[in-house]
């Protein structure tokens, strides 16, 4: 068993790797090719979590860290698969992102994470809140100036508004913000430095947008990453990066495409 004690880091790496892989060639166009790699190494994941090894703090890090690395494969094979029932694009995104909260539910609850280890917690949301939407703004004009995405809602009414709201904040924001910071960044911060966690999470976080097709929307999500990761880092409030998040996402897909 001592062998095998190392093992799970080293499938986290290759893991990681795998995921670069199969969004390489997603943002180069081979769909088909980079949802085989992804669905591989999900099934490689999934039989390393029946491998014994020996129970030490350092080998349970390394499986919730590819339990995490499970979710980010998992998010990305149902977006690619995921058939349009909608004329409108925005409608798709909760049945994407739904599903994910059985999954995330049920990874918080076999690694017995509280609601102050995952960041939901309402401290100083009286001054997160307006930076937040500050910070939003500005990261989603820098966004739109780099992709010009096309509006998910025809026209700025109350209705179309509100319904963009929130599907972008309980639905996109808190889904990826649980992903890649709560659950993701967190535990990478735990096995390695700080920092390094915090950079191999961004990376992680750019890297999935690849579906942009566009070298400087990665570098732009990495960045973007970087920089939530590190205020999640330094407040643990979820709540602060989730209004971020989705303040970005509401002015880039629905206000900035239809006043610029």
């Amino acid at each position: 068993m001592k062998n095998t004690a190392g093992m799970h880091h080293g499938i986290a790496i290759v893991s990681m790797i795998m995921i670069a892989l199969g969004e390489l060639l997603l943002f180069s166009g081979n769909v088909t090719l980079g949802v085989a790699v992804h669905i591989l190494n999900l099934q490689m994941i999934i039989v390393s979590m029946f491998i014994r090894a020996e129970e030490t703090s350092r080998t349970v890090l390394d499986k919730q860290i590819l339990q995490s690395l499970l979710l980010l494969l998992l998010l990305r094979i149902i977006n690619v698969s995921m058939p349009f029932f909608f004329t409108m694009t925005l409608y798709w995104y909760p049945l994407i992102y739904s599903p994910m909260f059985i999954s995330i539910y049920l990874i918080f609850r076999y690694q017995n994470a509280s609601f102050d280890d995952i960041g939901m917690n309402t401290r100083h949301l009286r001054y997160y809140i307006p930076l937040a939407l500050i910070i939003g703004a500005i990261l989603a004009w820098v966004e739109y100036r780099i992709i010009h995405p096309e509006p998910l809602i025809p026209e700025l009414g109350i209705a179309n508004m509100l319904t963009l709201v929130i599907i972008m904040f309980v639905f996109v924001g808190l889904v990826e913000e649980l992903i890649f910071r709560s659950i993701l960044q967190t535990k990478l911060q735990q096995l390695m430095e700080p920092w390094e966690g915090l950079l191999v999470a961004s990376i992680l976080f750019g890297i999935m947008h690849s579906g942009y097709g566009s070298v400087s929307e990665l570098m732009f999500a990495t960045a973007a990453g970087l920089l939530i990761g590190y205020i999640y880092q330094k407040t643990g409030s979820l709540p602060f990066v989730t209004v971020i998040h989705g303040t970005t996402n509401v002015l880039l897909f629905g206000v900035l495409p239809h006043i610029l």
